[in-house]
């Protein structure tokens, strides 16, 4: 009795695993891709201008991570709509901004204030 349910215990622990491998999804990976970064004025320390992106199934954020005046951001979809706006926009420390049911990728980002002027893109890509 005792070798049965010992038997059936590691029969178990092997099969578990196994299973899961079998139902995992797919892990999906967001990249921003810096396309143009003009910069119109030189300051006393240098700004590093970085953009993440992370995401998952349902939804997209993209976070700036420096300091910005009068930014205006827009960020488009694939067919050109207007998913996020922000105008006049300062980020003092960082902002973190939001898409929603995330399913139209590429989506386009540009940055314009009077420091610096980027434009970029944010793709997806799926791997096993």
């Amino acid at each position: 009795m005792k070798a049965k349910s010992f038997m059936l215990l590691l029969a178990t622990l092997f099969i578990l695993p196994v299973s899961e491998a079998a139902i995992t999804k797919k892990r999906r990976i967001i990249h921003y891709k810096e396309s143009v970064r003009r910069e119109r004025i030189t300051t006393r320390v240098p700004i590093d201008y970085t953009i993440e992106t992370t995401g998952d199934e349902n939804g997209l954020q993209i976070i700036f991570l420096f300091p910005m005046h009068e930014a205006d951001i827009t960020v488009t979809d694939k067919n050109g709509n207007v998913v996020i706006e922000e105008n006049q926009t300062n980020l003092y420390e960082g902002k973190a901004l939001y898409v929603h049911s995330s399913k139209a990728y590429p989506y386009t980002l540009v940055l314009t204030s009077p420091a610096v002027d980027i434009t970029g893109e944010i793709t997806l890509e799926e791997e096993n």
